[in-house]
């Protein structure tokens, strides 16, 4: 939809900005069939936000009534304003501009950990609604992790980054036990609504409040799978003892909440939860870079690569992957 017939809807359906001239501003963030534009009046300082989606993803139809479902949640989502069903386009509140991978310079005790501890506290209650029993309200979802799709998670890691990337040879790590073996104890363990893509540039920051965005594609998964994907995000930097601190802070939240699982048994699951993240991510990032020319994301493998290796390889949760994660040369990862 062009910008002019956005403009025009919005006119119509917000009878108060029918008169006032209006800046309409298209937005990077969004893709995968959604389009997102900052309407602004030149007066008042107010705006919002319109989103027009297509029809090519079955998540794209689901987010006005996810997010109708996390607000009702009382997680920290967008409101949504209007919505035009005919039109597929949907009002919602301006975020503003800062998400949580801006910070990623800040100091950590003053600026980033008391974020990043606020995010998780928001996608805990996400997690403590819990397959075994789920709400009357809750909306469509898409298909939940189950050892299908983390076997599919791993054959996109070696489709798109292995093959392309690794020494000759890695590739025939893919049919190694191991990896069967880790879908499997994934698969069977009780599972909660996950956000299925929490990482930094998915949060949103606003008047001192940590917002969940592009949270369309929630299903039935781990927890552990959200909290690997944020704090092993590849885009931002941590240390190891950061790392562990914001893993303990949420096992913090399980306890508060009545959960008594063993420490080791929550690292040891976080811990293969990132593994199978940081494989995801490496596929991702490979097959964006490379089949969608979007060579911008290939400038995280090398990230994703160590901190894979960390957890696979130097603590050994997976060393059947080291020969995957040989060395390459860097300047293959240049944007």
């Amino acid at each position: 939809m062009e910008l002019a017939e956005i403009e025009k809807r919005t006119r119509a359906g917000f009878v108060d900005w029918d008169g006032p001239s209006l800046v309409v501003t298209p937005l990077t963030k969004g893709g995968s069939g959604r389009r997102f534009v900052r309407i602004e009046r030149e007066s008042g300082g107010e705006s919002l936000i319109a989103m027009h989606f297509t029809r090519e993803r079955p998540d794209n139809e689901r987010f006005a009534a996810v997010t109708d479902f996390l607000y009702a949640c009382q997680t920290a989502v967008p409101r949504i304003l209007a919505r035009d069903e005919d039109s597929d386009l949907i009002w919602l509140e301006d975020l503003g501009e800062t998400d949580l991978h801006d910070l990623r310079e800040g100091d950590w005790e003053t600026v980033r950990r008391p974020r990043y501890e606020s995010t998780l506290k928001s996608v805990f209650r996400v997690h403590r609604i819990l397959e075994s029993n789920p709400p009357e309200n809750l909306p469509e979802l898409e298909p939940g992790f189950d050892r299908e799709l983390y076997r599919w998670e791993q054959g996109y890691f070696f489709d798109h980054f292995v093959r392309p990337f690794a020494p000759p040879g890695a590739g025939a790590v893919r049919d190694d036990p191991a990896l069967r073996v880790l879908a499997e104890e994934l698969a069977n363990e009780p599972r909660s609504l996950v956000h299925r893509d929490f990482q930094s540039t998915n949060v949103m920051l606003k008047d001192g409040n940590c917002y969940l965005i592009d949270y369309q594609g929630l299903r039935w998964g781990l927890p552990e799978y959200d909290v690997a994907s944020m704090i092993y995000d590849p885009y931002c930097p941590f240390s190891e003892e950061q790392v562990s601190r914001l893993a303990s802070y949420y096992l913090g939240l399980k306890r508060s909440a009545g959960d008594r699982e063993s420490t080791h048994d929550y690292e040891k699951r976080l811990a293969r939860c990132a593994l199978q993240r940081l494989m995801q991510a490496l596929g991702a990032y490979g097959f964006l870079g490379l089949e969608k020319g979007k060579r911008e994301f290939l400038q995280h493998i090398p990230e994703a690569v160590a901190r894979l290796r960390r957890v696979a390889v130097d603590r050994g949760y997976l060393p059947e992957l080291a020969p995957c994660l040989e060395a390459s040369s860097p300047e293959r990862f240049q944007p």
